[in-house]
């Protein structure tokens, strides 16, 4: 019994360390915000994605950041003011996600912090306060890895594509508000993707979607987000399309910055 409860710590544990050999730390990313409400389709803001080393908890780490600002008419008409952050060990094991988000008069703050057990799994601690009032403060257990809406993002460019074909998927356990669910993270093939800074990128179309953990494969999936990353070493984002609560933005590459390996493009 001590050797199989080992065995599967071990395993657990393992689940969550990811060799990344695509992004490091100093990469800066800026992309061009738009936004889509109704028959409204225009340029809102700017948004930025960026690594950095970071201590927490006395651990190395990463902190990956997503901020995005609405500005000129759109900023008017639904203002946007985001910041996501997610820590995660060296080898992407999450240990926080962090959540400042100021959309259309709203204002929510969400707070994730994740505590590894001796016997392999995880207790995420979740918290979320709209408007200054308390939504919920939740624990929420799991036996596998479980990551974040940053995280995921980060994780998902570590993925072996070249053992997979379009219409392929991979599910991770994720958390969203107060439950946990599954992301998956489908292969839609290669696409050329021009970016704003005048160029074309090949990149790989990922489609993540959420399920909830009682939804059968057959069952509706609910669309998160677009990702499209370059088909090299890098896995660089090039475009980024995600749902609002009102609306949509796309995100599109404008300038990149510290990245591990050469950019490929056409």
């Amino acid at each position: 019994m001590l050797f199989i409860c080992f065995s599967f710590s071990i395993h657990t544990n393992a689940q969550c360390k990811v060799n990344n050999k695509y992004f490091q730390a100093g990469e800066e990313l800026t992309f061009d915000l738009y936004f889509k409400w109704g028959l409204v389709n225009t340029k809102a803001g700017t948004s930025t994605l960026k690594t950095t080393n970071e201590t927490y908890n006395g651990m190395d780490a990463y902190k990956m950041s997503l901020v995005a600002k609405s500005s000129g008419v759109v900023d008017k008409m639904f203002s946007l003011d985001d910041v996501f952050s997610s820590y995660t060990k060296k080898d992407l094991t999450p240990l926080a996600f962090l959540k400042d988000a100021k959309e259309g008069g709203d204002h929510t703050i969400e707070n994730m912090t994740y505590t590894y057990n001796s016997s392999g799994g995880v207790t995420v601690h979740t918290k979320r306060e709209k408007n200054g009032e308390l939504r919920f403060d939740e624990k929420i257990n799991a036996n596998s890895c479980v990551y974040d809406m940053v995280s995921v993002v980060f994780y998902a460019r570590t993925l072996d594509y070249s053992s997979m074909k379009k219409g392929d998927e991979k599910r991770v356990d994720f958390i969203t508000g107060k439950r946990k669910a599954y992301m998956l993270i489908e292969h839609q093939g290669i696409e050329d993707v021009k970016a704003n800074d005048g160029k074309k990128y090949s990149c790989i179309k990922l489609v993540l979607s959420i399920m909830n953990a009682s939804q059968s494969a057959f069952e509706d999936k609910e669309e998160a987000m677009k990702v499209y990353i370059t088909n090299d070493d890098n896995r660089m984002p090039v475009r980024l399309d995600s749902k609002l609560k009102v609306g949509s933005t796309r995100a599109v590459l404008k300038s990149y910055k510290g990245n591990r390996h050469s950019v490929s493009s056409k």
